[in-house]
């Protein structure tokens, strides 16, 4: 597996390279797929951060990240978040099933924000920006990278509709699905 090393805030270090090189061939031992592994490096005010994200087929992304005052303990951390995900990824590989149901049929939930007093204004901002590759999977591959992820959504477009949707994981640990359309 390609592995990059990025060091940011510090000076590059080849004997911190060739540890998260050997760590992630570790982590490439449980995973039979071809795929790449991106790491980076810093440091933030006094903590060391790892954060190391492997992309499997260009599809399936397994992040890890840790801060710690010990750079080697934080890799070591990071890589096994990545060893747990992956465990989990593999266990759900062999567990899943076709469910007979389409994604139409996925529980929807409408979220109301709290309400606004008649004399309280707000103006809401943009304070923050990006932009993300909407890959092409099924509902349940969407839902089954949610779990493994440990983000609260995932952006995909529907590989059977070649729409854009939203799958999201609820408060009570089901899914929502979003599925927007045009107004008519």
């Amino acid at each position: 597996m390609k592995c990059s090393v990025t060091f940011r805030h510090m000076r590059k270090s080849e004997a911190l390279r060739g540890y998260v090189e050997e760590k992630v061939d570790k982590v490439t031992r449980l995973i039979d797929r071809g795929g790449e592994a991106q790491a980076t490096l810093s440091v933030e005010k006094h903590l060391h951060v790892a954060h190391i994200e492997l992309v499997i087929d260009g599809t399936l992304r397994i992040r890890g990240m840790d801060k710690s005052e010990d750079m080697y303990a934080s890799i070591d951390a990071a890589v096994e978040r990545i060893i747990r995900q992956v465990k989990r990824y593999r266990s759900k590989i062999n567990d899943h099933r076709p469910s007979s149901h389409s994604g139409r049929e996925l529980p929807h939930r409408i979220l109301q924000g709290p309400s606004l007093e008649d004399n309280e204004v707000k103006v809401p901002q943009v304070v923050s920006k990006e932009t993300i590759v909407a890959r092409t999977m099924s509902v349940d591959d969407a839902v089954m990278q949610l779990d493994l992820a440990s983000d609260d959504f995932l952006v995909f477009t529907n590989a059977i509709s070649q729409r854009i949707n939203l799958v999201y994981r609820m408060e009570d640990g089901q899914y929502g699905l979003i599925e927007p359309h045009a107004a008519a």
